[in-house]
C-alpha cells in the first residue's frame, strides 16, 4: 500500500507540473497573439512596394482554358462560395471558352465537390453549349491511387488535342497527377493561374483586430490554403518550369462581397439567385465572426484575371514552397508558396512567375 501510494503522489505531482508548464505556454501564446503588431493587426503587408510590370507586359487573355476546382458552395456555413461565383462568372463571359471542368477535394470532400459542379454547371447554359465536368482526386497526391481519375485522363486528353490555361482555384492535385502521368504535356501548358502564394511574413487575417470571435479579438487566421491542402502537388508543378500566375489574398483583399453586391448577383437569372443563395451563410460568418460587411472573393479575383488581366497590379517574383521563418509558431509551420521580387540582374524569364497581388 505505501509504495502504490507513494507512486500515485508521484504521478500527481507529476501531473500538477505538467498542467502548470501547459498553462504558462498558454498564456505565454495568449500574450503574443495580443501584442499590437501592426502587421497582425491590419493583416496588410508592410514590405518594399514590388515593381510593377506594364500592361503589355502581362499574358493575354487566354481563348481556350480548363477550370480545376473545389466547389462547395452551400455546403456549410464555414465553406466559402469562392468556386461558384468564379466558375458563374467564367461561364457568363463570351469571349472565355471553357474546354472542361475538372473537381478536386479541397473546400470540402469529393463527393461533395463534384456535386456542386455538376448541380451548378447543369444550371448554367454557357454560350457555347454545355461544358463537362470530370471527377478528379478525393486525396492528396501522395495518397491516389496508381490508376488514373476521370479528370487526369481528361485533361491529359485535353492538353495533347490542344495548348490550354488552367485555371487552378483548389489544390493542384489534378494538374500534377497528369503531368506526372504524361511528364510531355507540361510544355502545353501555356499558364496556371492559381489561387496561392504570399510575402514573407504576412498573415492571412481578415478580421484586422476588428472580430469579435477567437484568438482575444484577432478573429480567425487562414492558411494558404490550396497550398498547405497538397503541397507535394504544387512541388510536381513547380519543378516543371510551366509559366505561374498566382492570384493570391492580397488581390482579395481590395474587393469585398457585402449584401448589396450578393442582391446584385441574385438579379441575374435562376443560375444567380443559386449561386447568392448558397453564399449567404458564408457571408454571414464573415459578418458575426470576422466583423466585415463582406467577404473577400479570392477565387472571383482569379476569374477576373482571366477575363481583363490588365486590370491586375503584377511583379515578376521567385516563388518557392517553403516555410516561413520570419512568422512565430505555430504559423511558420504552414507551408507555403513564398515569392520574392527577382533581383535586378536576374537573367531568366521575367514573366516565369507573376504575382498579381492587387487591382490597378
Amino acid at each position: 500500500m505505501g509504495k502504490s501510494a507513494g507512486t500515485n503522489n508521484r504521478l500527481r505531482k507529476i501531473a500538477a507540473r505538467t498542467a502548470l508548464v501547459l498553462t504558462a505556454l498558454l498564456t505565454l501564446f495568449g500574450l503574443t497573439l495580443a501584442i499590437p503588431v501592426e502587421t497582425w493587426r491590419t493583416g496588410q503587408q508592410f514590405s518594399e512596394p514590388l515593381p510593377v510590370l506594364a500592361p503589355s507586359e502581362l499574358p493575354a487573355a487566354p481563348g481556350r482554358i480548363w477550370v480545376d476546382a473545389d466547389p462547395a458552395c452551400g455546403e456549410g456555413p464555414r465553406v466559402d462560395p469562392d468556386d461558384c461565383l468564379a466558375i458563374w462568372y467564367l461561364i457568363r463571359k463570351a469571349d472565355v471558352s471553357i474546354t472542361g471542368v475538372s473537381t478536386v477535394f479541397g473546400n470540402a470532400s469529393l463527393e461533395a465537390t463534384d456535386a456542386v459542379s455538376r448541380e451548378l454547371m447543369t444550371r448554367l447554359q454557357p454560350p457555347q453549349g454545355q461544358v463537362p465536368v470530370y471527377r478528379g482526386a478525393g486525396a492528396p497526391l501522395p495518397e491516389l491511387p496508381t490508376r488514373g481519375t476521370e479528370a487526369e485522363r481528361a485533361l491529359v486528353e485535353a492538353l495533347a488535342a490542344d495548348k490550354l490555361t488552367i485555371v487552378a482555384l483548389g489544390p493542384l492535385t489534378n494538374i500534377a497527377a497528369a503531368l506526372q502521368a504524361r511528364p510531355d504535356l507540361g510544355e502545353r501548358i501555356e499558364t496556371i493561374i492559381a489561387v496561392m502564394g504570399r510575402r514573407p511574413g504576412h498573415i492571412f487575417h481578415p478580421a484586422e483586430g476588428s472580430g469579435d470571435g477567437t484568438l482575444l479579438r484577432h478573429g480567425p487566421v487562414f492558411r494558404d490554403f490550396n497550398v498547405a491542402q497538397d503541397p507535394e502537388a504544387l512541388r510536381v508543378v513547380l519543378d516543371r518550369d510551366i509559366p505561374l500566375v498566382l492570384v493570391p489574398y492580397e488581390a482579395a483583399r481590395e474587393v469585398e462581397i457585402d449584401e448589396q453586391a450578393l442582391a446584385g448577383i441574385a438579379s441575374n437569372g435562376d443560375d444567380g439567385r443559386w449561386v447568392a443563395e448558397r453564399a449567404r451563410s458564408w457571408l454571414e460568418y464573415w459578418q458575426t465572426d470576422i466583423g466585415r460587411e463582406g467577404f473577400y472573393p479570392f477565387d472571383l479575383m482569379a476569374a477576373m484575371f482571366v477575363a481583363e488581366p490588365t486590370q491586375f497590379a503584377c511583379a515578376a517574383v521567385r516563388a518557392e514552397l517553403q516555410r516561413d521563418s520570419t512568422l512565430f509558431f505555430p504559423f511558420s509551420r504552414m507551408p507555403s508558396l513564398l515569392v520574392e521580387p527577382l533581383p535586378p540582374d536576374y537573367q531568366g524569364d521575367p514573366t516565369g512567375a507573376l504575382y498579381c497581388h492587387g487591382l490597378r
